[in-house]
């Protein structure tokens, strides 16, 4: 997206954008349910990235029949992990001032809006939580290709986020007691990669380290 495309994006969109950044705003977050879009936003990239059976994935149009991306305690760790790659704030960028999450969360949906402003329609909080699952690739093909972002302190985190996504999504958080630090059954990331769980050892291993198939006490 060329610096002139983006002007010309925010000023079509101005009302949106004035809504966006009023919700990211640190002056008007004590007075605006800011979790409510930081979630949704934290949720949708999690459905781009693995979809489900979760109303995520179901508005953007690519879901399954089993849990994705989208679990208990999934979002919330994807936020903790952007909270710690982003500690300070961005200054300097697009006029956003945040750390974390919010300040991911205001980038992904500024970008949102000035691609497509109609996406502050929608069942959604955060704009980026209405579009489509193509919709957003497009979104995060302008974040990963927009000639402002390179050099900046930000700009390793924006290209890790699909990845950061996906190490959520298949980790132990949709079944781990934080408090007790077990797991609580089966994470829905063993069951997407149908991964048995933690073993001493596989049968299948059996003979493949130099012959041996047996060892004796």
């Amino acid at each position: 997206m060329s610096r002139r495309r983006f002007v010309a994006g925010m000023a079509a969109t101005g009302a949106a954008l004035t809504s966006v950044g009023w919700i990211f705003s640190g002056a008007e977050a004590a007075a605006y349910p800011l979790e409510p879009a930081v979630r949704d936003t934290t949720n949708a990239i999690l459905a781009f990235v693995v979809p489900g059976n979760d109303r995520y994935s179901q508005h953007q149009g690519m879901a399954t029949d089993r849990p994705g991306g989208v679990t208990p305690g999934t979002a919330a760790s994807l936020e903790l992990t952007f909270n710690e790659a982003i500690p300070e704030p961005i200054k300097g960028l697009l006029g956003i001032e945040e750390t974390g999450s919010i300040a991911i969360a205001a980038l992904v949906n500024l970008f949102t809006v000035t691609a497509f402003p109609q996406s502050i329609h929608g069942p959604f909080a955060a704009p980026f939580a209405n579009l489509s699952h193509q919709a957003k690739a497009h979104v995060f093909e302008l974040l990963d290709t927009d000639p402002r972002l390179p050099g900046l302190p930000i700009e390793f985190a924006i290209n890790a986020i699909p990845t950061l996504a996906a190490f959520a999504a298949f980790s132990e958080h949709s079944a781990f007691d934080r408090q007790r630090r077990v797991l609580t059954g089966r994470p829905v990331g063993w069951e997407l990669t149908k991964y048995r769980g933690v073993s001493n050892g596989r049968n299948e291993f059996l003979g493949y380290y130099r012959g041996v198939d047996r060892v004796e006490d």
